[in-house]
């Protein structure tokens, strides 16, 4: 306990503002500089070239983070932050003040420059905009005296909105206007192309106030085994969506990424027997996977009791880890880890079917270069990728890649 407080202590002394040249993007979207005492700077908001003021909050032995405070020489990416929250320190959208193309390339940058540090020899990335984006349908959020908030930068504060432009006006409704009792969290999600809405209160439903037609659950009656859902409509299908079960957190992206799976299927010419693993409810085993022979592997009861009902008998749905899978025959692996990524347990496995192909869909960098290179090492080659912008204006990254067995070229 003394060693950890008399290092918060050398912290305190250490926070300071300085004047840094930002010269590059570290994985989490945060610019890059070199201190006077030859640290690693993190620093948030900041953009490669600008010459920055930054307050530092937090040094460690070799590197320190930073909050912009002001921009002495700016990027031409930099464009004006418009949103009264943002500037209030909401942490919800880290890239706000980022140009949306230059948003895709630095994305793609950072990728790379995982994928470099891990050996992985990659071509030129595709870069993929949303089409007809609502905003998010599903948000998480804190509650305060009753109101939903957003955690700010660096914080343990709340921000409470009045409004807010990055979430799809239905879900914004129950964000704002919603009252939540004495919870200290909601999760709420919207099918904005069904209109249906649900909100998860956590840990249990009190004097909750909002519109009729929302479906209420507290977490506490989840954990009793209840079951709730709402349905959305993606790539021409309807899919039904448990409380608890993982969905992207937009129709748009949804499709966006249904549609960068088919093309890489289509263009690689690959078809026989498909395995989805981390199928969640369905998503790629009832789009790109119809027509196919299609084993649809994911752990979570809930999203796989989804799964069955969303795909019928379009697909043999097993509830069981990846890692547990007992591999059968099959020349297409569409993967969707979670952030972890796959890993050498479920890379081992999901190889044992001697894919043509390999699908990896991924939302953190570095766990996808790892992944890549526990691909390439077991003779599979990086064919084409493409960077998905699946998290308009935040840091978030999402990448899918085909994996071609060398041996079948």
């Amino acid at each position: 306990m003394s060693g950890r407080l008399g290092r918060y202590r050398r912290q305190r002394r250490y926070r300071r503002v300085v004047e840094l040249r930002v010269t590059a993007t570290a994985r989490d979207g945060v610019g890059v500089a070199r201190g006077c005492d030859g640290r690693v700077v993190f620093v948030e908001g900041a953009l490669p070239g600008e010459l920055v003021t930054a307050e530092i909050h937090t040094v460690d032995r070799r590197w320190a983070r930073a909050r912009v405070i002001d921009v002495i020489e700016a990027s031409e990416d930099r464009v004006p932050v418009a949103c009264e929250h943002h500037l209030e320190g909401c942490g919800g959208c880290d890239m706000l003040h980022v140009d949306a193309r230059a948003q895709m390339r630095m994305k793609a940058s950072i990728v790379v420059d995982q994928l470099t540090r891990h050996g992985v020899d990659a071509p030129t990335p595709q870069l993929r905009m949303l089409d007809a984006d609502r905003g998010r349908t599903t948000v998480r959020a804190k509650v305060v005296d009753g109101r939903a908030g957003f955690m700010a930068r660096s914080s343990h504060d709340v921000v409470i909105p009045d409004d807010c432009g990055a979430v799809n006006d239905a879900a914004e409704e129950l964000l704002v206007e919603g009252r939540y009792g004495e919870a200290d969290g909601v999760f709420i999600r919207v099918g904005s192309r069904t209109g249906e809405r649900m909100v998860v209160v956590n840990p249990t439903v009190g004097e909750v106030s909002v519109p009729d037609d929302v479906m209420v659950v507290g977490t506490d009656e989840l954990d009793s085994s209840r079951r709730a859902w709402i349905h959305e409509e993606v790539s021409g299908r309807r899919w039904r969506i448990s409380a608890r079960s993982f969905f992207q957190n937009r129709p748009a992206g949804a499709e966006a990424l249904v549609a960068e799976v088919d093309e890489m299927l289509e263009a690689l010419a690959v078809d026989g027997p498909m395995v989805d693993a981390y199928a969640g409810v369905g998503l790629f085993a009832g789009t790109v996977g119809t027509g196919r022979k299609v084993t649809a592997i994911e752990r979570s009861a809930d999203a796989a009791a989804d799964a069955r009902v969303n795909l019928g008998n379009g697909a043999k749905v097993l509830k069981i880890p990846v890692e547990k899978w007992r591999a059968s025959p099959a020349s297409i692996v569409v993967a969707d880890p979670s952030r972890s990524g796959l890993g050498d347990r479920a890379v081992r496995p999901l190889l044992s079917c001697r894919p043509q192909l390999v699908v990896l869909v991924s939302c953190d960098p570095s766990s996808f270069a790892k992944d890549a290179r526990s691909l390439v090492d077991s003779g599979y080659a990086l064919d084409r990728w493409t960077v998905v912008d699946l998290f308009p204006l935040t840091s978030h990254i999402e990448t899918v890649a085909a994996f071609v067995n060398t041996a079948v070229r």
